[in-house]
């Protein structure tokens, strides 16, 4: 095999990717420390509910059975629940939490890479091209959220560019590719609500453009009315865990961020945000708008959308609005909390675009690849010195993890970090509680005074006392044993939501035999001497069935996709005719 056919093949692609995930751990593995960061301990314990129902083979899709103090809280159901069973999976094969978080990590870049690269032989760029950019966007902040901070929106930007591959099919080819776009919307909804909105907005011009160029506007909306209802099909499990949940209960969000304006990214060089790292995304970004400006009307129509759509997301993701009186003003712009978050969509456009630019201003190939050679290579470099920073924090006694709302129960510090590296998963989880209240249902609305968010509350009502009673997960129920002195009311550190079947002592109770807190915690009678409390969740019948479908009509849909080898024959000679360049 020649070395220019080698250099093109997938698996030498494939090659250069997984090494690139694996120079990006390499500090971590060597340093042998975790990273701990805001959002670690919440997805921690959803990933170790997943993983012990698949070890246990014991699966309650509703109340959390062996995670969050075992309270029966509705966690996994309403955010990602499919992604949330895959990170169960990894936790299992590593072992230790230390090996998941390499594992995990390893994971997001592979697919990001992947994706990425994807997407740009999708615009027909060449391999060197889209290789290079693909191995830039695994040091991108959007990425690398995942590794610093473990916030969920780190592997939605793993595969947000995957999922732009319609995008590109609107406007190139003026049509709807019916599973394409059913199959992108519909994973990316199935990982995060919010970045499948993005992706949303990304569609739109483009299938605008599309709707006025074809000459077929009744078959595009056809295609289109077909894609949205497969897209359904393929996500009714997460709309029947909402609609089980939202219709019969009054569920707390996860908290408004009173400092919207101050969580947008700033473009003073004075005070870059983390968002804008490694640098050379700024100089890319620059260099994006310089060409734009020289070039409008040279180049494709597909990358004046793209550079202009790049550009609106990095207006929305700054200070360039007004983003307080926005939130003051219009309710719904709080569901965002951060509007860095913007920042992950322009990220993967303003790569499409510059890749675009290279390919049509037909600068030389090899000042193209000199050029992306240093900008990898330099991106690397800054991303490893940011990762070994972080890494340093492990060391300090009291900044080794994010610490604002979490409780801690015992004084060792090295006792905790120990835990992290043990093959006992709920160590750590026990020694490091965090009171995060999403989800829960409210009896009572709660007032700025009670901290809105319930952070408190559910710190004093489950967190301490949990410790109390004796806790089982068995394939009926979770069940709560203790022995009291004497009969009266307490509450119990299990929540409680509208289908929450309650049986204590052997008899099922009625709604009016017991109470709750007003973050849902039961308020009943116990007797003197043992106690048994059975908890479970019965959902409606339809409800089983719309969690079941999706299955179903994934396989069906990957089976017609492997069949077709994603495109056919035709279409990849298409695609790929620059390969050979």
């Amino acid at each position: 095999m020649k070395m220019s056919k080698l250099m093109r093949s997938r698996l030498f692609i494939a090659l250069v990717i997984v090494i690139g995930a694996l120079v990006l751990v390499l500090p971590q593995v060597l340093a042998h420390k975790m990273l701990l960061g805001s959002d670690s301990i919440f997805h921690y314990n959803r990933f170790y509910e997943a993983a012990m129902q698949l070890k246990e083979g014991n699966f309650h899709h509703f109340i959390t059975m062996y995670s969050f103090q075992q309270s029966g809280r509705i966690i996994n159901a309403l955010y990602g629940p499919v992604v949330a069973y895959f990170n169960g999976a990894l936790l299992l094969v590593g072992k230790t939490w230390f090996n998941y978080q390499i594992l995990s990590d390893i994971a997001v870049y592979l697919l990001a890479g992947g994706s990425m690269y994807a997407l740009l032989r999708k615009c027909k760029l060449r391999v060197s091209y889209s290789l290079g950019l693909a191995l830039f966007y695994l040091t991108t902040y959007a990425v690398q959220y995942w590794t610093l901070s473990q916030a969920f929106s780190g592997w939605a930007a793993a595969l947000l560019p995957l999922c732009l591959l319609p995008l590109v099919t609107f406007i190139v080819e003026k049509r709807v590719n019916v599973l394409e776009l059913a199959l992108c919307t519909a994973l990316m909804f199935q990982i995060h609500f919010l970045t499948s909105l993005f992706v949303v907005m990304a569609y739109l011009p483009a299938f605008i453009y599309a709707f006025i160029k074809t000459p077929e506007r009744i078959k595009l909306l056809q295609h289109m009315a077909l894609a949205i209802g497969l897209f359904f099909l393929l996500t009714t499990n997460i709309w029947a865990g909402l609609v089980e949940v939202y219709f019969g209960n009054t569920v707390l969000q996860p908290f408004i961020n009173k400092n919207i304006y101050g969580t947008a990214v700033s473009l003073s060089v004075y005070r870059l945000s983390n968002w804008l790292a490694p640098f050379g995304i700024v100089i890319l970004g620059g260099l994006q708008i310089i060409l734009l400006l020289v070039f409008w009307k040279k180049i494709s129509t597909l990358n004046k959308i793209v550079s202009l759509e790049a550009l609106l997301f990095l207006i929305l993701s700054s200070r360039l609005l007004p983003w307080k009186w926005l939130s003051q003003t219009f309710e719904f712009v709080n569901i965002l909390q951060f509007p860095f978050r913007f920042f992950v969509p322009y990220t993967v456009l303003l790569l499409m675009s510059l890749g675009l630019f290279a390919t049509e201003l037909k600068i030389n190939g090899w000042v193209v690849i000199g050029a992306l050679a240093v900008l990898v290579t330099c991106s690397f470099v800054q991303t490893i010195q940011a990762l070994e920073q972080s890494l340093a924090m492990w060391d300090e006694p009291e900044e080794f993890m994010y610490q604002k709302n979490t409780t801690y129960f015992t004084d060792d510090t090295q006792q905790i970090k120990q835990a992290f590296f043990s093959k006992d998963l709920a160590l750590g989880l026990y020694y490091v509680q965090k009171s995060t209240p999403d989800y829960l249902p409210l009896y009572t609305k709660l007032t700025d005074q009670d901290e809105i968010h319930g952070y408190r509350h559910y710190r004093k009502q489950v967190i301490m006392q949990e410790q109390k009673f004796t806790k089982t997960a068995t394939k009926d129920a979770l069940v709560y044993q203790w022995d009291a002195a004497e009969a009266k009311e307490i509450i119990v550190p299990a929540i409680g939501y509208k289908n929450t079947k309650v049986v204590l002592n052997g008899k099922t109770l009625t709604d009016a035999q017991f109470g709750h807190t007003r973050i849902g915690a039961l308020k009943l009678r116990q007797e003197r001497g043992h106690n048994r409390l059975e908890i479970s969740y019965i959902p409606a019948k339809t409800t089983v069935v719309f969690l079941v479908l999706p299955t179903f009509v994934w396989l069906g849909c990957l089976g017609i996709v492997i069949k077709r080898k994603g495109y056919s024959r035709e279409d990849d000679a298409k695609f790929n005719y620059l390969s050979a360049r």
